[in-house]
């Protein structure tokens, strides 16, 4: 799961041209449009990696075309096979064709033994026709907490200048990288695969794409979980506030657990204290990193704590806890190496990062027009969060800011009509998707079951074993837990 800091939080739309299942019939008879070509993965031969072509813009499915990439993992017990099931591990930037081809390091025994498991790059990410940037020359002083007329302008002139580099280096294909159009491509290869019906399991912004798939083809829905629900019907500063609080209640939480644990690295000391001191040195004085784009900033500081508080137990995708991690980084980092809040310049100009941002661009209408607009965001992100102070991916979104091109999927409310109900599994102190969501989300999809855990971290599949059996068993038997059932691990 390849994740940047530029990897943010959204979801959905509707546009004309949606594949139709009618080309080929239900089991895939007759001609397939979407014919997947497949090999065995060069690092995985057990698994098989494909291609697939579909049209560039849905609402032209008959113009130009892009090239897909997708994974899939079969079925290990093919005589207790249930069907397929699509993973999106989140972003938007992770790589499912990677996820897939892997699912056997990632996924439960169960899950893997029941489903032929499928990842698709979503467009303009990993090997589906990656976006290409132009890079500006590096701005000092450039940042996304602008506190003067001249740094506001500053920013959204880099930022306009990164977006045309985007527009310029990939062309139209960076106006089509929007989650609705990533929904039809999935059901472009649930058609090229012959399957009647599709499963879903997403994580974080793979919720968003599974709840647009829901929307445009319920019919073709067997089971859908989503864990860590998104909430795309939500301004971009209504996403903001709520981002914001989860962040700084996982970033309180996690300094008390680092106060009171032996294995953290500021054990017995004011941990909260220690970051406020680290940020405020380093906003007087920035902190020069070898190999870093800039030296780092009181700023930077606080949009990198964020993805550590995604993992406090660890995973396949974090081996050491990201608990611990911070805890590390705020004593390093009082001791003068400021190197785990730094990151190192592109190295390419079609890194994830950039698909990413592109991604959240596409679904999302900024309410900051002026330095006015933006002084009264950073005066939210100030007062809901007195030490991160907005720091949050969705603060991300201030990148969008001069983007040379409008959204195409801006928030809307969700009209999902017609599914089987849909698991959404939320924890109750998630550092990212906020437990509110799973409600919202649960609203606007009628007969919708969310289940709770009572915990901490980013989405629960990967941290808990109660969960995981959760959601195993639904997407296995369609059994649902019941409403006094909940997860403590």
């Amino acid at each position: 799961m390849k994740k940047r800091l530029l990897a943010l939080v959204l979801t959905l739309g509707v546009v004309a041209g949606a594949p139709s299942a009618s080309a080929v019939g239900s089991s895939g008879a007759g001609h397939n449009p979407y014919e997947i070509s497949w090999k065995p993965c060069p690092e995985r031969p057990e698994a098989q990696c494909g291609t697939v072509r579909v049209p560039l813009d849905w609402g032209r499915p008959k113009g130009e075309k892009i090239t897909l990439a997708v994974g899939r993992h079969l079925a290990t017990d093919p005589a207790h096979r249930v069907g397929a099931l699509f993973v999106n591990p989140g972003g938007p930037g992770g790589e499912s064709a990677e996820i897939a081809e892997n699912a056997d390091l990632i996924f439960s025994p169960e899950l893997v033994a029941r489903f032929d498991i499928v990842g698709v790059d979503p467009r303009g990410i990993g090997g589906s026709n990656p976006i290409s940037c132009r890079i500006p020359d590096p701005q000092p002083g450039y940042t996304l907490f602008p506190r003067t007329e001249a740094q506001f302008a500053q920013m959204v002139r880099y930022n306009r200048a990164l977006g045309r580099g985007c527009l310029q280096n990939t062309g139209p294909l960076l106006g089509h990288v929007d989650t609705v159009s990533v929904a039809r491509d999935h059901e472009a290869v649930r058609i090229g695969l012959g399957e009647s019906k599709f499963n879903w399991l997403g994580l974080s912004y793979g919720t968003q794409v599974g709840a647009n798939y829901a929307e445009l083809f319920p019919g073709r829905v067997r089971a859908m979980a989503f864990d860590g629900a998104l909430d795309h019907s939500a301004t971009s500063v209504g996403l903001l506030a709520d981002e914001i609080a989860t962040v700084e209640d996982a970033f309180n939480r996690f300094a008390e657990w680092c106060r009171t644990t032996s294995a953290c690295a500021m054990a017995g000391q004011d941990v909260a204290r220690a970051y406020d001191q680290i940020v405020a040195r380093a906003d007087a004085s920035p902190m020069p990193v070898p190999g870093a784009d800039h030296p780092v900033t009181g700023d930077d500081i606080r949009l990198l704590t964020p993805p550590y508080l995604e993992f406090k137990e660890p995973t396949v995708f974090a081996p050491v806890s990201g608990w611990l991690r911070l805890g590390a980084a705020i004593r390093d980092t009082l001791a003068g190496d400021a190197s785990a809040f730094a990151l190192p310049p592109p190295q390419s100009p079609t890194e994830d990062v950039f698909g990413s941002l592109s991604v959240v661009c596409q679904d999302y209408a900024l309410e900051v027009h002026s330095f006015a607009d933006m002084q009264r965001r950073i005066q939210l992100g100030r007062y809901l969060a007195p030490h991160l102070q907005g720091g949050s991916q969705s603060w991300l979104i201030n990148r969008c800011i001069g983007w040379p091109l409008p959204p195409s999927n801006p928030a809307r409310t969700l009209n999902v009509r017609g599914v089987p109900p849909v698991l959404i599994v939320n924890a109750t102190h998630d550092a990212n998707t906020t437990y509110k969501w799973a409600y919202v989300v649960a609203g606007q999809i009628p007969g919708s079951v969310v289940f709770t855990r009572l915990g901490d971290g980013h989405t629960s599949y990967l941290v808990s074993p109660c969960a995981r059996a959760v959601i195993d068993r639904y997407l296995i038997d369609r059994a649902l837990p019941g409403p006094e059932q909940v997860c403590t691990d």
